[in-house]
């Protein structure tokens, strides 16, 4: 094995170990010493892939997200090609996420926001790119939407929101509801975009359709 696989194992030993120690203390009860503990490896080698703790965090908090977002991609990929089927195969992946591994959810949306300034960047990037692939998907069902005035973008960054803070009492209550009841709360809003999209939708065809008569009885 060479000097940089063996750096690249101890790099991902520190991770996992962060991973399990914010996850379960939190940010500010967990040491550069506590995660090397955890990591069996010696203070050295945490600097030798880490300046500090605030950038171990900043690692740990984007593999959480990345997670998140692999299972999300995974479930919309075996979802029926309908809005609110995608919509809800990725609340479900995400919920479940959350509940079956506790340690994402705090990291994600708890820590995240203790750490102060250290991450402030990389967490509006992760919020971001989660709204964008929303937004991305209503975009794809509903490619009309700009000429409804309904902006995809601020969609998107709404239900984001929505959702977080949903996901952020069911975790903060220790996850006590059903998975099932939260989801429908979160899809809730989900359903409204779609409704309102359809509806319009329908009216447009409705315009076309009387216009297209219209021009045929002039004929």
């Amino acid at each position: 094995m060479s000097p940089e696989e063996r750096q690249a194992q101890r790099r991902a030993r520190i991770v996992e170990a962060g991973i399990e120690l914010f996850g379960v203390k939190g940010f500010h009860g967990v040491g550069v010493r506590d995660v090397c503990a955890a990591a069996k490896l010696t203070e050295r080698y945490f600097y030798e892939s880490f300046e500090n703790r605030e950038a171990l965090f900043l690692t740990v908090y984007q593999e959480a997200a990345t997670r998140i977002r692999v299972a999300v991609a995974e479930a919309h990929a075996k979802a029926e090609p309908e809005a609110v089927a995608v919509a809800r195969a990725g609340l479900e992946a995400t919920l479940r996420g959350f509940r079956d591994d506790p340690r994402l959810a705090r990291i994600l949306l708890i820590e995240a926001f203790a750490t102060g300034a250290a991450i402030g960047e990389a967490r509006l990037d992760v919020s971001q790119a989660f709204a964008d692939d929303i937004a991305a998907i209503a975009k794809g069902f509903h490619p009309d939407i700009a000429e409804s005035g309904v902006s995809a973008e601020l969609i998107g960054n709404g239900l984001y929101g929505a959702t977080v803070y949903i996901a952020l009492r069911w975790a903060f209550g220790g996850f006590r509801e059903p998975l099932e009841t939260v989801l429908e709360h979160c899809l809730f809003f989900y359903e409204a975009l779609n409704e309102r999209m359809t509806q319009g939708e329908g009216e447009a065809r409705g315009r076309a359709l009387g216009t297209r008569k219209r021009e045929r009885s002039h004929t």
